[in-house]
């Protein structure tokens, strides 16, 4: 099979894991097959706190279920092939429990947490494990923890260059945002500490106030993850792009290096009273959305990749390329009404980004509509 897709999700946490190293920086995996080798990158929800298997084994059962040939790697796992049988349903499959997912952990170290980046450096786990999908989606416990939330994109920029820079150049790295929390219930409400006094201490916020506080920081933190790959992936092309030389305007299949993409996880966990076990982790009923997500997402741009549908290009005019244009520009009060990735998907590879402005430009030019 083509090799494709990588993914990276990195989940999320909620306290303090103990450091890990893992000697064999990748869970042994089956060389020389046609098999897809995905890695999951995160903290607790990837890692399974309090669920076993996490979305991970919803995702690899729904894969094999579409007819592809799986081989989980990770850090952790030696290549263990867990059992489950859904209670709700009666289904059992068993799935390939290798990941990259650690308990409590944040995008980077800082006193009392443990980073992922530095995990993913200290064990070389990508460059040994050479896979073909990372997911990744980190983040909570910088959100729990209310840490230095200005800097959140920074610290996320230099982890996805990291991840960018260590995997093979047909691999692609899809980051996520990540899913809400339900901060006042019992057993998470001390966690999120930090929102409930000021910063001088002076001052104890009620619950309905840390609560909007909390959830104002998770939205902000998710606008960022989206807008970071957003520049990242802007800036990757237009370094790419002759200005001067339409013919040579490249598409994403022709630029050198390992894919970047977006993905919105925390679009299928719409109810964090049913489908969140604590607060802030999934129940097995959230993890499943969550891993058909993954699976549906993977599924649809193997088959993208693969036959690229081409675009009506007589709906399109002058107007569409403005608003398209302010869409990514970040002029969301404005724009983002009606963009959806049924019209202006225009590449066809589930994301809206400076490459569909490039494709609709050359469509209008095309067209002799500018």
């Amino acid at each position: 099979m083509r090799k494709i897709v990588s993914v990276l999700a990195a989940a999320a946490v909620c306290f303090s894991g103990m450091e890990f190293t893992n000697k064999k920086a990748c869970a042994i995996s089956e060389q020389g097959t046609d098999k897809i080798k995905i890695m999951a990158i995160g903290d607790s929800i990837t890692d399974g706190y309090g669920v076993a298997g996490s979305y991970r084994k919803y995702l690899y059962n729904e894969l094999t279920k579409k007819g592809y040939s799986v081989d989980m790697v990770g850090s952790k796992g030696n290549s263990f092939m867990a059992e489950f049988t859904d209670s709700e349903t009666g289904e059992s499959f068993t799935y390939d429990d290798d990941n990259t997912g650690y308990s409590g952990y944040a995008i980077k170290e800082y006193p009392g947490r443990n980073g992922i980046l530095e995990t993913l450096k200290s064990t070389d786990c990508l460059a040994k494990c050479e896979p073909d999908i990372v997911i990744l989606q980190i983040g909570t416990n910088d959100v729990i923890d209310n840490h230095d939330m200005d800097n959140a994109p920074k610290r996320l920029q230099e982890l996805i260059e990291y991840i960018m820079d260590s995997i093979p150049e047909s691999s692609t790295l899809l980051v996520t945002t990540i899913p809400d929390v339900d901060p006042n219930r019992s057993g998470v409400y001390d966690w999120f500490g930090n929102y409930r006094h000021s910063a001088d201490w002076q001052t104890n916020y009620p619950d309905d106030v840390a609560e909007e506080n909390i959830h104002k920081t998770l939205l902000t933190y998710n606008a960022n993850v989206t807008s970071v790959v957003q520049k990242m992936r802007s800036v990757r092309i237009l370094s790419s792009w002759d200005m001067e030389n339409e013919k040579q305007t490249p598409d994403e299949s022709s630029l050198k290096g390992p894919q970047l993409r977006n993905a919105d996880v925390s679009s299928v966990i719409t109810d964090v009273k049913t489908q969140l076990m604590d607060g802030v982790h999934p129940n097995n009923k959230g993890y499943k959305l969550m891993g058909e997500y993954w699976a549906e997402l993977i599924d649809s741009y193997l088959k993208n990749s693969l036959t690229v549908q081409q675009p009506d290009e007589s709906k399109y005019n002058v107007s569409d390329l403005v608003k398209l244009q302010k869409f990514i520009l970040g002029a969301f009060a404005d724009a983002n009404s009606d963009i959806t990735l049924e019209k202006y998907d225009i590449n066809k590879d589930e994301a809206i980004d400076v490459f569909d402005v490039v494709g609709l430009r050359k469509i209008l030019i095309k067209d002799s509509s500018v």
